[in-house]
């Protein structure tokens, strides 16, 4: 008797325990790096014998091959996925359009949207500079996959279509209502006690979602994972390009400081990294590298502002064109783009501001008082090096190789170095005799 009713209690402990959902996220873009945290989820999720996965889901879109590592993924899968757009204000674009449809059941929250799924960033340089065969291939190859995926798990395959030749986007109650998604649910807890019972189609055949009380078990990214995720953001990589540049020059315009050049030469290195997982436009890269160039020579010549507003102009175009390419939906945001070139700028400017002010102001105060002084080399070395002066250390320029403690004369000023040249004495001075 007593065995029986621990047969009985450990079989109904066995049966409470199988109740399992492993939660997996997608936040932000598609990218290689988030295609292999739901791929290996959902893998996982299968392997612990958990019964379903869910995937809460609130991207822009992204890359579109990676989509449909996803999607295949979900189509395969041998436990019931289900997707579900939250929370409220979050949106399934462009690609996230075919994630969710590819579900078992396909959910959204209120206040969410799903859509917009035209292949805009497939036909590289913008549909206008688009040759017009290969944008219709590109275009009758997503749309025959909207189609394919849509009428697979029977949801609205014109809607799919439309989705992909005209952008459209439905709020969570119309996609419920033209059968885009399965059901609108206020929370987690919710979607999965109102779908407890129900029946999915499995490759196995039809399977009786057993959700009452389902334990939530989140699977999170690994490191590897989130790295390659965050590196997949285009905001960040140009960011990442534009300040590495900026700290670089600081570095080679001011040798020795260290900081700026360890810093700029560790952000173009995550650049780069980025750079080698998502598909990006050689032009638009150099014409980042030209924008800083431009930075440069307004400090260094004094172009009265006209290099600096050029390079801006060349910084906000190459951030626009760096992510134009095959295959990938996003780009730098325009607001981030005016955000960068407009601080850079500022940078510039007040830069250049205040050298002119030191080349051209009063004899009595300004760097030409200093023309004819005496200084001696700190720092020495061929053709530059730093210089004591007037109780200040400057960068400065001379011809030939000059060694520490070597007497100078200040000639001029080139950018913001001094230019000196020896005196032919030997040194004992302390920067200003």
């Amino acid at each position: 008797m007593y065995a029986f009713v621990f047969w009985l209690w450990a079989g109904m402990s066995n049966a409470l325990a199988a109740a399992t959902v492993v939660v997996l996220s997608l936040s932000g873009s598609v990218d290689p790096g988030s295609a292999d945290y739901l791929v290996s989820g959902i893998a996982h999720a299968e392997e612990t014998g958990a019964s379903a996965v869910v995937i809460t889901v609130d991207t822009p879109g992204g890359l579109v091959s990676s989509a449909r590592e996803i999607v295949q993924a979900e189509l395969n899968a041998q436990i019931p996925v289900i997707v579900y757009v939250s929370p409220s204000g979050g949106r399934a674009g462009s690609a996230g359009v075919f994630i969710t449809m590819a579900a078992h059941v396909a959910a959204m929250a209120p206040g969410t949207t799903i859509g917009a799924a035209h292949p805009v960033g497939l036909m590289g340089g913008g549909d206008k500079d688009a040759d017009p065969v290969m944008a219709e291939k590109v275009l009758q190859d997503v749309v025959a996959w909207a189609r394919a995926i849509a009428e697979t798990r029977g949801r609205n395959v014109e809607w799919a279509e439309r989705s992909v030749r005209e952008s459209s986007m439905l709020t969570d109650r119309e996609a419920a209502e033209q059968e885009v998604i399965d059901v609108v649910a206020s929370d987690l807890s919710a979607l999965l006690a109102g779908l407890h019972g129900s029946q999915v189609t499995l490759e196995s055949g039809p399977v009786t979602l057993d959700l009452a009380n389902a334990e939530q078990i989140p699977f999170d990214m690994t490191v590897t994972q989130k790295i390659a995720h965050v590196l997949g953001d285009p905001n960040l990589l140009f960011a990442f390009i534009a300040l590495g540049l900026l700290c670089l020059y600081v570095e080679f315009h001011n040798p020795g400081m260290i900081i700026p050049g360890a810093l700029g030469l560790s952000l173009l290195l995550c650049a780069g990294i980025g750079l080698s997982i998502l598909p990006f436009n050689a032009g638009g890269l150099l014409l980042i590298v030209l924008a800083f160039a431009l930075f440069g020579l307004e400090l260094w010549m004094g172009a009265f502002g006209i290099a600096a507003l050029v390079g801006a102009g060349a910084l906000v175009l190459g951030g626009l064109l760096l992510f134009d390419v095959p295959n990938f939906d996003l780009g730098v945001q325009l607001k981030w783009l005016l955000s960068v070139a407009g601080s850079a700028l500022a940078v510039v400017l007040t830069l250049a501001f205040v050298v002119g002010r030191s080349a051209f102001g009063s004899v009595s105060t300004g760097i030409e008082s200093w023309i004819g002084r005496q200084a001696v080399i700190t720092k020495g070395g061929s053709n530059r090096g730093r210089v004591l002066v007037n109780g200040e250390d400057w960068s400065a320029n001379w011809d030939g190789d000059l060694a520490r403690d070597t007497a100078v004369v200040v000639r001029g000023m080139k950018g913001l170095s001094l230019v000196v040249e020896p005196t032919g004495l030997d040194s004992d001075v302390e920067g200003d005799t």
